[in-house]
């Protein structure tokens, strides 16, 4: 996916919101999803990412602008610096985002070329929900992970 750095700041589909801190969109449903980032927030409980579900109106359209479908969520996307990362390069952008020793593995993916790596990423992606359920609600934060969290109200 070719995108120009904060083109979604020029689309009036897409809500104004603070975009300077990497931005995880996750599906809230999908137990892996929920999980992963779980591991993220207890690996770095202070760090500067933010998180949104897909299942809110702004990841919605942020995917609609970069011609995803919000709907089939066939990838999560780690926004950074104002351009979109999805598939095996947003699982490598995520890592960037952690303190060591994750950051330096985030690194040292890139070695593995995109394709190798999408494909991995695809796999998992297409049996997510087989092979770990997913929530009856959508995954939210708790008291203590409120800032960390774009909510839409």
């Amino acid at each position: 996916m070719q995108a120009t750095a904060y083109s979604y700041r020029r689309d009036p589909n897409v809500p104004p919101f603070d975009d300077s801190k990497p931005l995880v969109i996750f599906d809230g449903m999908c137990v892996l999803c929920s999980n992963g980032v779980r591991w993220m927030l207890d690996r770095d409980p202070n760090g500067v990412s933010r998180f949104a579900v897909i299942q809110d109106l702004l990841p919605q359209a942020l995917y609609r602008h970069y011609g995803l479908d919000a709907d089939a969520f066939d990838t999560f996307m780690v926004l950074k610096d104002g351009e979109p990362h999805t598939r095996w390069s947003g699982v490598l952008a995520a890592a960037r985002t952690l303190p060591q020793p994750w950051k330096t593995l985030g690194v040292i993916g890139r070695i593995i070329p995109n394709f190798v790596g999408d494909a991995a990423y695809d796999v998992v992606q297409r049996n997510r929900i087989r092979w770990f359920g997913s929530r009856q609600s959508c995954r939210r934060p708790n008291e203590a992970e409120t800032a960390r969290f774009l909510t839409t109200p």
